[in-house]
């Protein structure tokens, strides 16, 4: 009787499960519906096998990686985060040196004897010592303390986690759970950009890349299963404690056993691209391609179908309202974290070749669902995958047969489609997102809705309308952007940029109106061609960490030292300062390093390859 239960119970879910999926990719046509049904297949399968798991010892896992270890006998990071150290026990707080704010070598959640070597050499060609030391926090940070479970791949086959025959190859590869900082749960897009900085290192050493390539495959499980949703749980099966996320009324409904939190950001996805994109860029040739599996492939047909999706208009040419194939609604009294008229946002005008975005990467809801800055990321990302999948083409013909003949999926309609949308959406964006402003001129808008309503802002998060030089979407000498930016870096122009009496910088409507993002000052010099510029920028963010020694997520502008901040521990900030002055040390070495080395050119793979000869 028992197992008849079973039977049907499993029967229940797989219905559930196909007419969910049936409903996300409704109306893309029979090869899509197809290949959905297959997918929502493999996942029944994948959730039956996962009931087992708590019948698993677990042991093993956490001896090997260590992690449970230091969850319990190393401090939280947010409070040790939150109180200055000294890199020598029983030494005095400097008051003119920044604190030493690397946690205990054996509270580390991942080690690389390559960035030990590389920080001891960089750290010395340094003319500021606080400069040195607040960069010697930074460039770590994603790995000392967020890496809160990694196996590789000969580890996961001793664990054999998937069981089905449908994700059994998964068990020879790689996983990587990367949290965001003190909220336990993986954002893929801050994810993306916490390891960015480490990819340079993948081609020397073969421990990070392993890490990065599980990262990578982690994010393609995730984006396969859950398309529309932007952070995530631990995986079940690790030993890693879950945080307490937020089960809201969305459609089409996620696991939220796998989801921290579904609300769909275009740049999330487009994010997962960016990450796969560094990976090939800077891998030896013969492990450019180590992420292009199964889990990758179908990932990337989710992704083109939420593209097609989320183009459609909201009504008809007769004016009929058009189904909608995402829907997020939450019981909150902060309008944006919520979506109006009954969570589907407001309407959006079809054929203008761009993609709604129902939330921006700062997690708030987006006014006008056409998101320029993600638009540009997706739009450049595409392109650069259609190059990746084309070499991959030239060098192996065709798909692995599995993914043929498992999942109909073809590399050339991939190609084709890809390179569709890319096209696509970089016509709809200088078509219907420059706009006049009255005093700065031909601007980018930071959203419009296709019919002619555009917004005029910024906000620091990246993708923004200050970091499309970045994203590769144009140069910065580019007019049309120099005119946004300087709109965008203007109290003038940006109703979010904060000029407060002791830091300035652009923010946005997440934290509120008194509080600047220093990421938005680490992208302003990265995409200035201006020494006085880049000084200035560079001393309000090494004079604001509150003495911490740390890059925060915002600061209350009208206080003095940064005293007043948010997010003691947010690794994605760390991250983005730690690639700041890297490119300065190439671009701009006479501004950061001693004269004796600024007048060699700094070249970070050339200084890599030099440390492991």
């Amino acid at each position: 009787m028992r197992k008849k239960n079973h039977r049907i119970l499993h029967l229940i879910l797989a219905v559930g499960v196909v007419y969910l999926t049936y409903g996300l990719f409704f109306g893309d046509g029979k090869q899509n519906e197809e290949l959905s049904l297959r997918v929502a297949d493999e996942l029944v399968k994948d959730k039956t096998e996962n009931r087992q798991y708590g019948r698993i010892d677990r042991t093993d896992l956490a001896l090997e990686s260590g992690f449970q270890t230091i969850a319990k006998s190393c401090p939280n990071f947010a409070q040790y985060a939150s109180k200055p150290h000294t890199k020598d026990s029983g030494s005095e707080i400097s008051s003119r040196l920044l604190p030493y704010q690397r946690p205990p070598e054996k509270c580390r959640t991942f080690r690389s004897k390559l960035v030990e070597r590389f920080l001891d050499e960089f750290l010395a060609m340094f003319k500021d010592p606080n400069l040195a030391r607040l960069f010697e926090n930074a460039f770590p940070n994603t790995l000392d303390t967020t890496i809160l479970w990694h196996v590789t791949g000969n580890q996961n086959m001793k664990l054999n986690n998937h069981r089905s025959r449908h994700s059994s190859f998964r068990n020879s590869l790689p996983e990587t759970f990367v949290v965001t900082g003190d909220i336990h749960a993986e954002w893929l897009r801050d994810s993306a950009r916490q390891l960015s900085v480490y990819q340079p290192f993948i081609k020397e050493d073969t421990s990070i890349r392993e890490m990065i390539q599980g990262a990578i495959n982690s994010q393609a499980q995730l984006v396969q299963s859950n398309p529309y949703c932007n952070a995530f749980h631990p995986p079940v099966y690790s030993p890693v404690v879950r945080g307490q996320g937020s089960i809201d009324s969305v459609y089409p409904r996620p696991d939220w056993r796998q989801v921290f939190e579904c609300k769909y950001e275009l740049d999330s996805l487009a994010s997962f691209l960016t990450i796969s994109r560094e990976f090939y860029e800077n891998a030896r040739p013969e492990d450019r391609f180590r992420f292009l599996n199964e889990d990758w492939i179908l990932a990337l047909e989710n992704l083109l179908v939420v593209l097609r999706m989320e183009s459609v208009s909201t009504f008809d040419e007769t004016g009929v309202v058009n189904p909608f194939y995402y829907t997020f609604q939450r019981q909150t009294n902060v309008a944006s974290e919520t979506l109006p008229l009954a969570g589907t946002g407001n309407p959006v005008k079809g054929g203008t070749g761009l993609v709604r975005s129902a939330f921006r990467p700062s997690d708030d809801a987006t006014v006008f669902q056409f998101l320029v800055p993600a638009n540009a990321q997706m739009a450049v990302e595409l392109a650069k995958t259609v190059e990746i999948l084309q070499d991959y083409q030239d060098s192996f013909g065709e798909l692995p047969q599995g993914v043929q003949h498992k999942f109909n999926v073809r590399l050339t309609q991939l190609i084709d489609r890809a390179n569709s949308f890319a096209d696509s959406i970089h016509k709809g964006i200088m078509e219907h997102a420059v706009v006049e402003h009255p005093k700065f001129g031909t601007v980018f808008a930071y959203e419009v809705d296709g019919y002619g309503s555009h917004l005029l802002m910024d906000d620091a998060n990246i993708p923004s309308l200050l970091s499309l030089p970045e994203l590769g979407f144009l140069e910065r000498t580019d007019k049309i952007y120099q005119n946004t930016r300087k709109m965008i870096t203007s109290k003038d122009g940006n109703p979010y940029y904060i000029q407060g009496t002791h830091f300035q910088g652009i923010g946005g409507p997440h934290i509120g109106i008194h509080n600047a993002w220093p990421m938005s000052l680490i992208v302003l010099i990265r995409t200035s061609t201006s020494d006085a510029e880049i000084e200035s920028a560079l001393k309000a963010l090494l004079e604001n960490t509150a003495g911490l020694g740390l890059i925060h997520e915002s600061i209350q502008a009208f206080h003095e030292d940064g005293s007043h901040f948010t997010r003691p521990w947010f690794s994605w900030a760390n991250s983005e300062f730690a690639k700041m002055i890297l490119q300065l040390a190439e671009t701009h070495p006479h501004l950061i390093l001693e004269d004796s080395h600024a007048k060699d050119k700094f070249q970070l793979p050339k200084f890599l390859h030099a440390l492991q000869a």
